[in-house]
């Protein structure tokens, strides 16, 4: 009794390996693109960064797997690049918006304090007072906030990360 059949008489495990395969090389892809990002961000956020980003930036050969790990890991660590992005591109005409930012100003200063330490003092006074606004001032704030990072109050390296976000959405759109 042969229990073997050919593999070129079943078309569909070929189509069900290439489906498994397309979406593992997205996943990765998408792992590799956010590391991209956080690590930009880490850039901007840490004075130290600048020799470990450049490092972590100049390997072409590293994994994927690995890529992924990493942009996990970086993720966990630095809110402020998600965060950011969404004061820079939110859509302040939403009616939510104003308490999204309000949670997100809590979530930095509750939930990461040794992160909102070493954020200048005007954007942690910006933040605080954001998560102590009433409903109706939440929006001004969180645009207040936008502006003056786009305006470099919050410093040069807060200010390029914002300028390089908007670009980013702009190019989105494009």
């Amino acid at each position: 009794m042969n229990n073997t059949t050919p593999s070129s008489s079943t078309p569909t495990e070929g189509r069900k390996h290439t489906k498994a395969r397309t979406a593992v090389v997205g996943v990765l892809a998408a792992g590799l693109l956010l590391g991209g990002g956080v690590l930009a961000a880490n850039a901007a956020t840490s004075a130290n960064a600048p020799s470990t980003t450049a490092a972590a930036t100049s390997q072409p050969t590293a994994t994927a797997a690995t890529a992924s790990v990493a942009a996990k890991t970086a993720l966990g660590r630095h809110p402020l690049a998600a965060s950011l992005r969404f004061f820079v591109n939110g859509d302040s005409s939403k009616p939510n918006y104003g308490q999204r930012a309000a949670k997100i100003a809590t979530f930095i200063l509750d939930k990461r304090p040794k992160l909102a330490a070493k954020l200048p003092a005007p954007l942690q006074a910006d933040l605080k007072a954001l998560k102590d606004a009433a409903d109706g001032d939440r929006v001004a704030k969180a645009t207040h906030i936008r502006d003056t990072a786009l305006n470099g109050g919050y410093g040069p390296k807060i200010q390029a990360e914002a300028k390089r976000m908007q670009e980013q959405k702009v190019d989105r759109k494009a």
